[in-house]
């Protein structure tokens, strides 16, 4: 009842906006229509399965809750909030801005974001009781994550994924059965040079008159994904001090394709977003899922 009062209320809304489902050509554009003080929420989920040989090793899943609030809306811009309700993140605030468009353009208070990972971090660790792993071990490990998110940059890399899912298919028009394809840089985790990946993308599905489906698909170039795994294993073992085998791993198939389906209302609100990413090592595949839902 409350997800059907909040679509009813998008409706509304919708009648004094220019429609962007042009009912002539079927052509939809997934622009912002948004005000200052727009706020809507959203159960995420975050799954993660693993499988070895195609039979399934371990699965788990992470549900919690998110505001999105509309902090300032200007002829060229949106200031956005994103506020983690509940699980480790609960307080959490990501203040970033969109274009016009509702392109996602940066986030504004990262500095914010790098301390609470760090105290968070510094806290989780520091509970190890004393024996359970060595101080060396914890200062490592501390490190690893405190760089990851030293930087701005960094941050909008990898620690805001659910932002950049939810605004990957603003600011431009679809037509059905155009698939637009072409190459970009992706983050890279393994290493500092990004990744190229294929990727093609468009409109799916217009569902109604208010509401319609996007669909992307990316593929990381398999032969630089391969060199990179290789690498970061041989650091990996290195700094351990083992001998790494590359003869023994040579022949292993390494692929990362990430699909999404994203269904926009009208106004340019998700009502739902699905992204899958199906990473392959070998004989090892791991599948990762992060749902958006409106509430």
């Amino acid at each position: 009842m409350k997800k059907l009062s909040v679509l009813v209320l998008l409706l509304l809304c919708s009648f004094s906006i220019f429609a962007q489902i042009n009912p002539e050509d079927s052509t939809v554009q997934a622009i912002a229509y948004w005000d200052k003080g727009d706020t809507y929420n959203y159960k995420v989920i975050n799954k993660s399965t693993q499988l070895k040989n195609g039979e399934i090793v371990s699965s788990d899943s992470v549900v919690y809750n998110v505001e999105l609030s509309v902090l300032d809306s200007t002829a060229n811009s949106y200031t956005m909030q994103w506020l983690y309700k509940n699980n480790a993140n609960k307080g959490l605030k990501v203040i970033y801005k969109t274009n016009e468009l509702g392109e996602f353009e940066e986030v504004l208070n990262w500095a914010e974001i790098r301390d609470f990972v760090n105290n968070a971090a510094n806290s989780i660790l520091q509970g190890f009781k004393k024996g359970e792993i060595n101080d060396e071990s914890l200062n490592k490990q501390e490190n690893e994550i405190t760089s990851t998110f030293s930087t701005k940059e960094a941050i909008e890399s990898v620690g805001v994924n659910e932002i950049i899912q939810y605004h990957m298919f603003h600011g431009i028009t679809y037509k059905p059965g155009d698939y637009m394809e072409g190459e970009i840089e992706v983050p890279n985790v393994l290493g500092s040079k990004p990744f190229m990946a294929n990727t093609y993308f468009g409109l799916e599905e217009i569902v109604s008159d208010e509401e319609y489906l996007l669909k992307s698909v990316q593929s990381i170039d398999k032969e630089q994904l391969t060199v990179a795994t290789l690498e970061y294993l041989k650091k990996l073992s290195e700094s351990a001090g083992k001998s790494f085998d590359m003869e023994a791993v040579r022949n292993m198939q390494f692929e990362n394709e990430t699909t999404t389906y994203s269904a926009l209302h009208d106004s340019g609100w998700i009502i739902y977003s699905i992204m899958q990413k199906v990473v392959t090592n070998g004989d090892i595949t791991i599948i990762n899922e992060c749902s958006i839902e409106m509430e």
